[in-house]
């Protein structure tokens, strides 16, 4: 996949782009040309401070908002927003996940519901979105950050498992849908070296010396490629970044 990407006239959207992953994507995207709009859900802080990060004289300037894609106004009133400063979006990277782990028989419905609304029906808001508003003289790509729990299951992650399976077959299926105009694909991160909140759970604890760790520039790379307009035969794929320790 060509790494030389010029997305100068492209407007993106970038769920969960306030940090980690989504920030190294929104970052990616922006220093190829593209306008970005960055999306978190409830922090302002953590938001302001992904601007500051992203502001540069020298490249098109990011706009962020709090939203919760599981709210269908909240999603259609981002899509205005970010149509009216930065143009139609033609591409979108649907980043948004929450993770908790519980055992399974601790797991109460509205912990699986929460995750399950967030990953995978903010998906499906964001990108329904997406297909009602690109023009048809358009072509776009929407990403779908996977997990890579999905293909390798785990215990006490069968409320993300199950997210995260169903953001697949989102993509196979949107992929379809949108064929000749919208590629839809999936980037499955591996262990990556992100920051956690002291409460989380991080996977790299769990890895043996010498294992090789990812770097959130890694994910953004893919997501890149995937992104480049002249891509246009890629579509329906999911492709894994993790340094070998999944190959299907």
């Amino acid at each position: 996949m060509n790494q030389q990407v010029d997305l100068t006239g492209q407007s993106a959207i970038v769920t969960g782009g306030s940090r980690n992953i989504g920030l190294a994507i929104a970052s990616k995207l922006q220093k190829s040309g593209a306008r970005v709009s960055i999306v978190a859900h409830s922090d302002q802080k953590t938001l302001n401070t992904a601007l500051e990060t992203l502001k540069s004289p020298s490249l098109p300037p990011c706009i962020g908002s709090l939203v919760d894609i599981t709210d269908e106004k909240e999603v259609f009133d981002l899509f205005e927003l970010t149509e009216r400063s930065n143009g139609p979006t033609t591409i979108l990277v649907n980043g948004a996940a929450i993770r908790p782990h519980l055992p399974f028989v601790e797991l109460n419905k509205a912990t699986w519901s929460k995750v399950i609304d967030t990953i995978l029906t903010g998906a499906f808001l964001t990108s329904r979105e997406f297909f009602r508003r690109l023009p048809e003289t358009l072509c776009g790509s929407i990403i779908n950050i996977g997990g890579m729990s999905a293909h390798i299951p785990q215990k006490d992650r069968a409320h993300v498992i199950a997210a995260k399976s169903g953001l697949l077959g989102l993509t196979r299926a949107l992929a379809v849908e949108g064929q000749g105009r919208i590629r839809v694909n999936s980037v499955v991160p591996g262990v990556i070296n992100t920051s956690r909140q002291p409460s989380q759970y991080n996977p790299i604890e769990d890895e043996t010396e010498g294992s090789p760790i990812g770097t959130t520039d890694d994910v953004a790379q893919a997501v890149l490629a995937l992104s480049n307009p002249d891509e246009t035969y890629i579509t329906g794929q999911t492709i894994h970044v993790n340094g070998g320790r999944f190959m299907p």
